[in-house]
């Protein structure tokens, strides 16, 4: 039977939060998956209807959790940044600024731009893939994208998208991804990194 209630607590990043029942009783448990729409983002005191039920570990949480109020499709680019998502733009306003400063070739920044755009679409295909139980791509290739420079589309997409996001350990192998291309261009600004970055590519 369907209760009424508010949203107490939302943690984006976890994916979980609690409801208030309109009817005084505890504090209830819901997780991002009893939303009709995983992208959305509940926000603090709005007013829900729910269902209570069991998650998949048996425990006692809401089911069916409905905005009173329809959310925008917008919500979820209109949220705020997550703090993977701020490392990437800062990290792109930076190759900017080496372009302007330090002779940085300017096709660098339109190179992880443009590698952004295309690993962006390529999750959003794979989480389409993945709805419509069809050919998947291969974490793998998602990998070679981020290392290649395409990261930041896929931080990005993991935010908007709600793809990969909680996967463990495709997180941690994206992170070592990240870290290597971005050692990589900091290698760039020091001679021993130029030589270095040229002997690795003769060898491929």
């Amino acid at each position: 039977m369907a209760q009424q209630g508010k949203i107490i607590s939302w943690n984006q990043q976890k994916g979980f939060g609690f409801i208030a029942p309109d009817n005084g009783e505890q504090d209830v448990f819901f997780h991002v998956s009893a939303l009709p729409d995983k992208q959305c983002r509940p926000r603090i005191n709005e007013a829900v209807t729910f269902c209570i039920g069991k998650d998949k570990k048996g425990r006692m949480s809401a089911t069916k959790v409905t905005f009173t109020k329809a959310h925008s499709g917008l919500d979820k680019y209109t949220a705020p940044f997550s703090k993977a998502q701020w490392f990437s733009v800062i990290f792109l306003a930076f190759v900017a600024i080496s372009v302007a400063l330090f002779n940085t070739p300017y096709q660098v920044l339109i190179g992880y731009l443009v590698l952004s755009v295309v690993t962006f679409a390529v999750y959003a295909h794979d989480k389409r893939a993945a709805k419509l139980d069809k050919w998947r791509t291969k974490e793998a290739s998602l990998h070679v994208l981020a290392l290649v420079g395409g990261w930041p589309g896929a931080l990005w997409a993991q935010k908007i998208l709600r793809h990969k996001s909680q996967k463990q350990p495709f997180k941690a192998i994206l992170w070592i991804m990240i870290i290597l291309n971005c050692a990589v261009f900091i290698l760039s600004f020091t001679p021993e990194g130029v030589t270095l970055i040229k002997q690795v590519l003769q060898l491929i």
